[in-house]
């Protein structure tokens, strides 16, 4: 997103408060840890949803570029199921449970910071699950 929007290691360093070697250390990954606030930060400075710059969401958000949306599968597909259709360069259908559907629809109705929260939580939980 940086280098889209036009910016220096250095203009992003003194926007968000930190060194330029620590901007390239996000970029890189060598950085596993970013605080909430400097997330934040980020997306407003490249104008983009946290949630995409964290690789967790396709949706950029601001300019529509990538987006996604959830649609009841019986105008789709003709039965009760539901379909997380997500479009990037194409259509993938997925059929996703009725508590998939209320988690996303409490995620919809979050801000921004309540959404990474969230997410930062779910991610947390599946590195447990998956440590056992």
């Amino acid at each position: 997103m940086r280098l889209k929007r036009g910016f220096t290691l250095l203009e992003v360093a003194e926007h968000i408060g930190v060194k330029e070697a620590t901007v390239q250390r996000y970029e890189s990954g060598s950085i596993k840890t970013i605080k909430h606030e400097i997330i934040c930060k980020l997306a407003d400075l490249f104008q983009c949803d946290p949630c995409y710059l964290m690789g967790w969401s396709a949706n950029i958000n601001t300019d529509g570029m990538i987006g996604s949306t959830i649609t009841n599968s019986a105008v789709v597909q003709g039965n009760n199921a539901t379909t997380l259709i997500v479009r990037n360069g194409g259509i993938y259908k997925r059929e996703i449970s009725d508590q998939a559907v209320e988690l996303l629809r409490i995620f919809e109705a979050l801000n921004v910071k309540e959404q990474t929260e969230l997410l930062s939580f779910a991610f947390k939980l599946e590195e447990k699950v998956k440590g056992n």
